[in-house]
């Protein structure tokens, strides 16, 4: 024998009643709420575009001013590459920040280094007295070579140009730890690679010094410097300064 359910009227009318409230509120839900959100944000979208100065322009107008901007944006996409050339101190920055580079092959170039500026102060008959460049020969990890590598190239060009300057004598010379420079966007823009340095010199050396730091491919950022009485009459000063070498992204 089957049961039916008796459902009296007062039940019916309850129970249509819901089944109306359930209706409405899917519709509302799901129709009615999505259209009023999309409405309003065509609405906000709208006047937007009738703020905006280029909402009276016509077709013609807007194709050139999108042909000046893009020829602004191209200006100053080339200015930007003309400074990372003019203040980057290595030529070959590019390779160098990118170059896969081992364990030995920062041995290598370190050893090489040392040889080359050791045999330069002796033909120039200038003391090299730190022979080590104030370098630190051990790698904790992998990640340190190529940061090391560019602290060496630092260490390296500022040496040269030292010695190429003819002074006196070259008391120290120690790579400080490197810094990163963000944008406005947190996006690294250059890699500053500092070096402390210490050298005699007379007034022509040092002038000669100051005139060379600021040659392309050649420039070093002071970030100080303190000039004292030398030791001797013949090094007329000593030089003690922080000086950076910089590498753009």
């Amino acid at each position: 024998m089957i049961r039916r359910f008796h459902i009296s009227e007062r039940q019916q009318v309850a129970l249509i009643i819901f089944v109306a409230l359930l209706g409405i509120f899917l519709v509302w839900s799901f129709l009615l709420r999505p259209q009023i959100s999309m409405r309003r944000e065509n609405a906000e979208i709208r006047d937007q575009l009738e703020n905006s100065r280029y909402a009276n322009l016509s077709m013609e107008s807007l194709r050139e001013v999108a042909a000046l901007e893009t020829a602004a944006e191209k200006q100053l996409q080339e200015e930007w590459a003309a400074t990372r050339i003019r203040l980057g101190t290595f030529s070959n920055q590019d390779s160098l920040r990118k170059a896969d580079v081992a364990r030995i092959d920062y041995k290598v170039e370190l050893f090489n280094t040392r040889q080359r500026l050791q045999e330069k102060s002796k033909n120039l008959g200038i003391a090299l007295l730190p022979t080590d460049l104030g370098i630190n020969e051990e790698l904790k990890t992998n990640d340190q070579v190529r940061d090391r590598m560019l602290q060496l190239k630092a260490v390296d060009y500022l040496a040269d140009l030292a010695l190429d300057n003819r002074i006196q004598q070259l008391v120290s010379i120690t790579p400080l730890a490197s810094r990163e420079h963000p944008g406005a966007d947190g996006k690294v823009l250059f890699t500053e690679y500092p070096v402390q340095v210490t050298f005699d010199a007379d007034f022509v050396n040092l002038y000669q010094l100051f005139q060379s730091v600021f040659e392309e491919n050649r420039l070093f950022v002071f970030n100080s410097i303190r000039v004292v009485s030398g030791p001797s009459v013949a090094s007329m000063l000593r030089v003690q300064a922080v000086m950076s070498a910089l590498v753009f992204e």
